[in-house]
């Protein structure tokens, strides 16, 4: 998993496969700096690493469009 950019939770981000052609778009759960922090991690480890946990999820997929 790669983070690029900056962006904030609750902002609009791409989803790219391995080639870097965008798949989807969803609302990220995450900011940048976050995703950083946990990228790679289990999600039972999120609240330990950030002091909070807004989902197990960067999107869910309510919030995602498959393009």
């Amino acid at each position: 998993m790669r983070v690029e950019g900056q962006f904030q939770r609750g902002d609009t981000v791409r989803i790219c496969n391995g080639d870097g052609r965008e798949i989807a778009r969803g609302l990220s759960r995450y900011g940048a700096a976050s995703l950083n922090k946990i990228k790679g991690r289990r999600s039972e480890e999120i609240a330990a690493i950030l002091g909070y946990e807004n989902s197990p999820e960067v999107v869910h997929r309510d919030d995602l469009v498959v393009l």
